[in-house]
């Protein structure tokens, strides 16, 4: 059986062994599967299986604990983990297919190392009780294809990059009922559905039965993916992809009017700080505008619940993306105030995985041979996966009552040059010998330090342990009415919405978000 090993973290959904699943059969197709995990565990996913059209060739299972292979199953019991390898040799197993509890993280990086060990090829699949309590693992894995280019002389020691893990943190399960409430048989419409936290956002949903998804998305590609995404994983789902941009007020109040929904999550947003340092303009319009667009949409038609997703940067912002979120901010307490939609906003930290996010990054400089890069050694930030912070951006939207910022509960914040070296080692390699690491400088617009409120303002708690309330002071009509109308007038100054921002300098746009947000501070670059 020939050597694979693992790769950049990619998440196996249960939900995506289906009948309308054509990509997992045929990856499935003559395949000769072993299944290993509890007994509960195997009997679920031989289950699940059986309903694939053609059935995939499950030749038994191994359980964890040779007594739990009593477990009512027509699935054959073939004996316990220690003689895992020579079972595969012996069935000539292809696959295996392992499910174990997010609560069980050591015994699965055991079985998982002993997998990778013996080169026998495995995937990971999240059990289902774990994934309907928003605990899918973070990080699991899939083969490595043959022609990996770049390979690193130290790369077969690669193992499994548990994500949680490297921030040392386990997700906490979430209070489904307020989440059933508000979103079960009800309309959802998701900006920047086709986002890291977008997408996770709609496959979340979909487990809650909405009567129907819309998926707002302005990247063709990105809309194609998560629409094809939801296809195989809820066949059932009815959902409509909508390749919009929500900057457009009239053609989203338009979108609004048609589909009706009950609850917006809005996840559209510029998020690149350095970036967006060159193109405030392109910021300010996707961040603040499209956010005034929809919120206002929201508000004509009369959407029940409208919960925005923010940032850290947004507080004491020090880059143009933080000081565009936080006047997206400003404009949704405003707004909370005027209408009857639940109006509020989510803050947190990075998340681990997002696209061209960190670890993407240090993945590749790994597969090429290094060096990997961190700005400075003295750096942290706050991080979550995304499986929990999409997670719990649905509970603290099901938790509001109106004009609250969420807090979540990012943990300790963690220095980055240190998640850089943990990050190596989990791969197998060692730290400045395998793979070296350099300090590059800190880039426009950054801290060196991330906070998630500011002085002077108050947190009370939430019935969920993981989301917090900051109970600060919406802005006073008259302040955001000069901010909007400031704004305004260099977005039209030469010519309108049709060619807004023309002949609009930088320097003028970042005067003007000094001017608007006193609490700005310089960035760790100068």
């Amino acid at each position: 059986m020939p050597r694979v090993r693992p790769t950049a973290p990619v998440s196996i959904d249960l939900q995506h062994l289906n009948p309308a699943s054509p990509a997992a059969v045929d990856s499935l197709a003559g395949e000769r599967i072993l299944l290993v995990g509890t007994g509960r565990t195997t009997a679920q996913l031989y289950h699940t299986l059986g309903v694939i059209k053609p059935k995939p060739n499950v030749i038994g299972r191994i359980c964890l604990d040779a007594s739990e292979n009593d477990t009512q199953s027509t699935c054959r019991a073939l004996g316990g983990i220690e003689h895992l390898p020579k079972i595969c040799d012996a069935n000539k197993a292809d696959l295996v297919l392992l499910s174990l509890p997010v609560s069980m993280p050591k015994r699965t990086a055991i079985v998982i190392d002993l997998l990778t060990q013996k080169g026998i090829t495995w995937r990971f699949m999240p059990t289902l009780e774990d994934q309907l309590a928003g605990l899918t693992p973070a990080a699991t894995h899939q083969a490595e294809p043959e022609a990996a280019p770049h390979k690193h002389p130290a790369g077969d020691h690669a193992c499994h990059v548990d994500l949680a893990q490297l921030i040392d943190r386990q997700p906490r399960p979430l209070d489904e009922n307020p989440i059933r409430d508000c979103l079960a048989d009800k309309v959802v419409l998701i900006t920047g559905a086709g986002g890291s936290i977008g997408s996770e956002l709609a496959q979340i949903v979909c487990r809650f039965s909405p009567a129907k998804l819309v998926l707002v998305e302005r990247s063709e590609n990105a809309l194609f993916q998560i629409d094809r995404e939801i296809a195989r994983s809820f066949p059932d789902q009815d959902r409509h992809a909508e390749l919009h941009d929500v900057t457009h007020a009239p053609r989203t109040l338009d979108l609004i009017d048609r589909h009706q929904p009950h609850v917006i999550f809005h996840a559209a947003a510029h998020k690149h700080v350095p970036m967006m340092e060159d193109h405030p303009a392109a910021a300010i319009e996707n961040n603040f505008y499209g956010t005034r667009s929809i919120a206002d949409a929201a508000h004509t038609c009369g959407v029940r619940r409208f919960v925005m997703i923010s940032t850290d940067k947004a507080v004491n912002p020090s880059s143009v993306m933080g000081a565009s979120k936080r006047l997206a901010e400003l404009y949704i307490q405003h707004e909370n105030k005027l209408s009857p939609t639940i109006y509020s906003m989510v803050r947190f930290g990075n998340v681990l995985g997002s696209a061209c996010s960190v670890l993407p990054i240090w993945s590749k400089q790994i597969a090429q041979g290094g060096p990997v890069t961190v700005t400075h050694p003295d750096m942290t930030r706050y991080f979550m996966t995304i499986p929990e912070a999409a997670a719990l951006v649905l509970q603290a939207g099901a938790y509001a009552k109106g004009g609250e910022v969420f807090l979540l509960d990012m943990g300790e914040p963690v220095n980055v040059l240190q998640l850089a070296e943990r990050f190596i080692k989990q791969h197998g390699l060692v730290p400045d010998e395998d793979i070296q690491i350099a300090i590059t400088g800190v880039r426009p617009g950054e801290k060196m330090f991330e906070v998630l409120a500011y002085d002077g303002e108050d947190m009370t708690p939430t019935p969920h342990p993981s989301i917090r309330i900051w109970e600060s002071t919406p802005p006073e009509s008259a302040r955001l009415q000069q901010i909007a109308l400031t704004f305004d007038r260099l977005r039209e100054k030469n010519g309108g919405h049709q060619h807004a921002w023309r002949g609009i300098g930088k320097d003028t746009i970042l005067n003007a978000l000094r001017n608007a947000l006193p609490e700005m501070v310089e960035s760790a670059a100068g």
